[in-house]
């Protein structure tokens, strides 16, 4: 770190500038409607529209608020969406873990601007990704078991809150979790720059950084003299798969030593595939 100090400080910034830029813009609004919309009941409302798709995943019907948020907002919001609900006895800690194998969405506007147009040059290979990604995500949601045990439990009615408690505790809550994914985002991006440093990886296969931390992955695979088939299929894995530094996000959200990360990776790993495999028939199909 000493010797690469330069570089180290040039990644710090990189973070600071991903989360002011792109993560907190889109997390922020979310994060507090999420809080704000539980403690008032929203969750009414959406669980009984999407209660025969979430039938179908094989969860409680209260997943279904995680589920639309996740898709607008996308991850790690996710975790923070779930933990919510499970904290406000919603759902149990089986629903959990199985929403956490497939509500694992990446922000549209991310997928479809900085992934599609930014950094691949083409729109429609962003829109086919987009596509990809979540029709993967459903897969893994309908073919995945579940031991729930109160899979379709109605809501418990509680006593609501005032709205200035209910506006604080989100406020409070979503600080913290902008917090903590800052630091995770600036530790995985000093690690890639010393993992850089070290193996000195070719150009054209630099892409692999997107295991640690995805955006410096799809930064590297654009740069790359691949084809560009092989580079919508490796960026769909890269963006199912989300990187250590989006598990490690996930993770440190949720907090529970009831929930498994083993099973969490390889859903995530199995997502990653069957999304480059969908890329890849799409892209012989419509591009």
């Amino acid at each position: 770190m000493l010797i690469n100090s330069f570089e180290i400080i040039e990644s710090i910034r990189l973070s600071f500038k991903i989360c002011i830029n792109n993560l907190f813009p889109t997390l922020i609004p979310f994060m507090l409607l999420s809080n704000i919309l539980i403690n008032y009941d929203f969750i009414y409302d959406i669980s009984y529209i999407l209660s025969p798709l979430m039938k179908k995943f094989k969860v409680n019907k209260n997943c279904a608020f995680a589920f639309v948020m996740s898709i607008l907002s996308g991850t790690p919001s996710n975790s923070v969406y779930l933990l919510d609900l499970y904290k406000n006895n919603l759902i149990n800690i089986n629903d959990l873990k199985k929403c956490l194998n497939f509500c694992h969405f990446n922000n549209p506007i991310f997928i479809l601007g900085t992934v599609g147009y930014t950094f691949l040059h083409d729109k429609r290979l962003g829109l086919i990704i987009l596509i990809s990604h979540y029709i993967s995500s459903f897969m893994i949601g309908f073919l995945g078991k579940s031991d729930s045990k109160n899979t379709y439990a109605e809501i418990n009615s509680k006593n609501k809150k005032n709205f200035v408690s209910v506006l604080k505790e989100s406020i409070n809550s979503t600080i913290d979790t902008l917090l903590l994914i800052l630091g995770i985002i600036t530790t995985f991006l000093i690690i890639t720059c010393l993992v850089n440093k070290i193996l000195n990886i070719n150009a054209n296969f630099k892409f692999i950084y997107g295991i640690i931390e995805i955006t410096q992955g799809l930064k590297y695979l654009s740069l790359s003299n691949l084809n560009i088939t092989v580079k919508a299929a490796i960026a769909s894995f890269l963006i199912s798969f989300g990187g250590f530094c989006i598990h490690m996000q996930v993770f440190s959200i949720i907090d529970n030593k009831k929930v498994r990360y083993l099973p969490y990776l390889i859903s995530r790993i199995f997502g990653g595939l069957l999304s480059s495999i969908i890329t890849i028939i799409l892209i012989n199909l419509f591009y």
